[in-house]
């Protein structure tokens, strides 16, 4: 495939060369020249001209089916979110609905240029056949718990599929995926780290996402969350920790000598009331980070893009500071693969996986076009996007899917979620105890 006279951006260097032709083969881009005279266009080689390209969109957090949970719990607090709502619809969660609900979540996903994913949920089995079908890029950790009903032996069913997957596909990888260190015991953690190495595989885990859940971690034990994860082994290079938003400043450097990452959900932050000066301190301690969308019972969408502007606004906010979250921290977070562990990711320089976002700056709200840095962040949408490779594989061209049509799930996702959310339980399959700080 070639992307023939197009303009390629570097979100790291917020340089912009134009008049490139991009090769790609095997999944990999080939090589970079200038743009030179072809005969024709086909479906091998697709005009750029007018457009520009940058790396396919990393989502480094995400309860991808939870699309059949969107606008279910809305304006209540964290402990009500869990407790009444969430926890309590998800024990009647069935194979499908994760099916149905993750290729909902793809397609969502390629349609706003996330070409990669770290999804933390449950019968991934599921997932795993949705994400082979919409050719996303996916790492796969199925949530398990440390206690609750039958914790043992939804925990050997997870390791069982991470086992049974394993290799089986080069675009999807496997994680462990402790839910986090308030629901699971230090002797849980610890078998999971030991199973961990010998897999040769990462973890992913949920910590100190509230103020809360660190001043009970101190209290009771004297050791903050991450604290925790240092001391069972969890803590360690590849793991990502999906929040850590209220780390403390000895928790960052824990986290920067371990090697692990962290998934920024800025949106999820803000909808629960929550202001907090993580990002900034992250990205002084040199800690990697990437950006992700958590679940749609909380966030809404699959969409980076609002993700990233979420973070950019609320990095301004927390230190009441406009100089914080500018456009050159912000971008290159939108498209780190190095927090979900993909090599070569986040620039468009030969050897790099041929993952690709091409937007057309056509509409309205990307005029008059004095920064197209500034209109990535702040002003593009859905509509801006033209085409979007993975692996070197069209997945969207000219703004729709190429992989799959959901258009049929549409019913089927409906009629799930109006039965999920009809649930009646005597409680929430976990409870979620933690005091409000």
């Amino acid at each position: 495939m070639i992307l023939k006279n197009i303009s390629i951006l570097s979100f790291s260097s917020l340089s912009v060369r134009r008049n490139a032709d991009v090769y790609i083969r095997n999944g990999r881009i080939e090589k970079i020249l200038d743009t030179t005279p072809h005969s024709s266009v086909s479906d091998s080689v697709i005009d750029g001209k007018g457009m520009y390209v940058f790396p396919g969109l990393t989502n480094n957090h995400s309860h991808t089916a939870m699309t059949l949970l969107r606008g279910v719990a809305e304006d209540v607090t964290v402990g009500d979110w869990f407790n009444k709502y969430v926890w309590i619809y998800e024990r009647s969660l069935t194979p499908r609905d994760v099916y149905v609900g993750t290729l909902l979540g793809a397609a969502e996903m390629l349609l706003s240029g996330v070409t990669a994913v770290a999804d933390h949920y449950f019968n991934m089995e599921q997932a795993f056949d949705a994400y082979t079908l919409s050719g996303m890029r996916a790492n796969l950790a199925w949530a398990v718990f440390g206690s609750g009903e039958d914790s043992r032996e939804k925990y050997s069913r997870a390791l069982d599929f991470t086992k049974e997957y394993l290799g089986k596909s080069s675009r999807i990888t496997m994680s462990l995926g402790p839910h986090s260190p308030y629901l699971c015991s230090d002797d849980f953690l610890k078998e999971i780290v030991k199973e961990s190495e010998n897999l040769n595989i990462p973890m992913h885990i949920h910590v100190s996402e509230t103020s809360g859940q660190v001043q009970d971690s101190l209290k009771t034990r004297g050791l903050s969350p991450i604290q925790v994860l240092q001391k069972t082994g969890v803590l360690r290079k590849g793991t990502i920790l999906a929040h850590a938003y209220w780390a403390t400043d000895e928790d960052l450097k824990l986290v920067k000598e371990s090697g692990a990452g962290i998934a920024h959900c800025a949106k999820t932050y803000m909808k629960f009331g929550d202001v907090n000066n993580l990002l900034s301190r992250a990205l002084d301690a040199g800690i990697p980070v990437g950006f992700g969308s958590d679940g749609c019972a909380s966030n809404n969408t699959m969409d980076i893009f609002e993700t990233a502007r979420d973070a950019a606004f609320l990095a301004k906010c927390a230190d009441a500071d406009p100089e914080k979250g500018k456009i050159d921290d912000i971008l290159p977070l939108m498209t780190n693969g190095a927090v979900m562990g993909l090599q070569n990711y986040g620039e468009i320089v030969p050897g790099a996986p041929a993952d690709l976002v091409c937007i057309k700056p056509s509409t309205p709200n990307m005029f008059p076009g004095n920064s197209i840095f500034a209109d990535i962040l702040y002003s593009l949408n859905n509509r801006n996007i033209d085409t979007v490779i993975v692996d070197g594989k069209i997945a969207v061209r000219d703004g729709r899917l190429a992989t799959v049509d959901v258009s049929s799930l549409r019913e089927e996702a409906a009629e799930i979620s109006r039965r999920l959310i009809s649930t009646v339980s005597d409680g929430p399959m976990q409870r979620y105890n933690v005091s409000r700080h």
